[in-house]
């Protein structure tokens, strides 16, 4: 959530097209309404609020100053990088793709295709480009495991 309302407002704060960022508001709808309901059943209503208030005061806080939201940009590059590293590593340990869909992790691949056409065509933002091109790397990577990884079924 934190990538993607860090993407959004870089995307706004750099006045680009809407049409390069606006899959992100619903993206962002989702993972609220997500955390609305784990909040919900969970019995953490309580911390509602202080999402909300970390919510708002993030998304003024970003744009301050020109280097805060270059420098989220950037982070939020490595957390979805290290997050997909965490993904390979796990794949690694276990041997064993278990319920991971290859198919999503290409369809995510092919995403970042797109983005990285998409974001030379319409603005060529340096930060963007590498963060997209990162992401088509590890996805191809982490899609290249499970199928390496995955079982096949044995026929009698």
């Amino acid at each position: 959530l934190f990538s993607f309302l860090v993407f959004l407002r870089y995307q706004i704060y750099y006045g680009y097209p809407l049409q390069t960022y606006l899959e992100y508001p619903i993206i962002i709808a989702q993972d609220i309404v997500l955390l609305l309901f784990i909040l919900r059943f969970s019995g953490n209503m309580k911390r509602a609020l202080f999402y909300a208030v970390t919510f708002w005061g993030g998304w003024y806080m970003l744009t301050l100053q020109k280097w805060i939201i270059d420098l989220a940009m950037n982070l939020c590059t490595l957390i979805s990088a290290a997050s997909k590293l965490a993904q390979l590593r796990c794949l690694w340990q276990t041997k064993d793709s278990g319920q991971v869909s290859a198919l999503t992790w290409s369809m995510s691949a092919y995403t970042c295709a797109t983005r990285i056409v998409t974001t030379v065509m319409t603005t060529n933002d340096l930060a963007v480009l590498i963060r997209f091109i990162t992401m088509l790397i590890l996805n191809i990577w982490v899609t290249a495991t499970i199928l390496h990884y995955r079982k096949t079924k044995k026929t009698d």
